[in-house]
């Protein structure tokens, strides 16, 4: 066990540049940190705070925060077509919209209340950092018991279970004392995560995103030598074309392009491109979309 965790503003920021450091250098193959990644993590913390953490309290941490993007996210995909206030990270809806949409997302009768009010002033910091450390490994929200459920918020530093290494994917093996318990509430989760209405409608924004890169990229392979059809370049490789169109960061375009490059389908066919012109096109047409 390391020291007690601290998670100020200036440790908070520390680990999430450290973790995009390491999901940018491939050290995020499924939806966590591998083992590497890990132990990266843990040595530059340490370095730059003096604080020697366990891997554990930074797992509850990534836990932690992968649930609050995963709420923020139902909440910008329930404001979908609404505007977009880039200096506080939310979206720009009204009064009216705010008590319409918290009286569907609550539900006093079992005692849950809406968890996206915490954004009704401010977003996530660093979440264009967020974007690249979680947008293609929160998927559902499991963790949460229903999306927006306060009484699901129920993991901290001082709730800490140690888990097995099993080679570089880190696959937690619950202890056998809690197993019946966990193994009912991980039901109960589920059987609330299909009824919730902000996820069956992130889960068809996925698929229909899903299905748009599968179509794109069929096309090209179609077109393409087979030389380069496994010829899928890195995150950090394509971040560097998006800078060189012109792209700044802390912008919506940015934001928009952050989330683009995690996908696999998209960094190929960016690189097809052979101008900056047309890359920079491509960007602002996905985004105004």
């Amino acid at each position: 066990m390391g020291e007690k965790a601290v998670w100020d503003e200036a440790n908070v920021k520390h680990f999430v540049d450290i973790c995009k450091e390491e999901v940018l250098a491939g050290n995020r193959p499924t939806t966590y940190l591998n083992n590497k990644g890990w132990k990266n993590l843990e040595d530059k913390f340490a370095a730059k705070t003096g604080k020697k953490l366990a891997k554990t309290q930074f797992k509850n941490k990534w836990d932690n925060m992968k649930q609050s993007y995963t709420w923020f996210m139902e909440l910008k995909n329930a404001a979908n077509g609404l505007g977009w206030i880039d200096a506080t990270n939310i979206v720009d809806a009204s009064k009216e919209w705010w008590d319409e949409h918290l009286r569907k997302c609550n539900n006093p009768e079992k005692g849950i209340k809406c968890n996206h009010v915490r954004f009704r002033k401010r977003g996530p910091s660093q979440l264009h950092d967020l974007d690249i450390l979680f947008s293609n490994a929160h998927v559902t929200g499991v963790t949460a018991a229903c999306p927006g459920d306060l009484s699901s918020d129920d993991s901290g530093d001082d709730y800490i279970m140690e888990v097995e290494k099993d080679d570089d994917i880190d696959s937690p093996k619950l202890p056998s004392v809690k197993k019946g318990k966990e193994t009912k509430k991980r039901k109960i989760e589920q059987d609330k995560e299909e009824k919730s209405p902000f996820l069956r409608l992130y889960k068809t924004t996925c698929a229909q995103i899903g299905d748009a890169s599968k179509k794109i990229s069929d096309s090209v392979s179609s077109s393409s030598g087979p030389s380069s059809v496994n010829q899928i370049p890195t995150i950090a490789e394509v971040m560097k074309l998006v800078k060189e169109c012109g792209v700044k960061e802390k912008t919506a375009l940015m934001h928009t392009a952050t989330f683009l490059i995690v996908k696999p389908e998209f960094r190929k066919i960016f690189t097809l491109l052979e101008t900056k012109e047309g890359r920079l096109d491509l960007l602002e047409r996905v985004h105004e979309k």
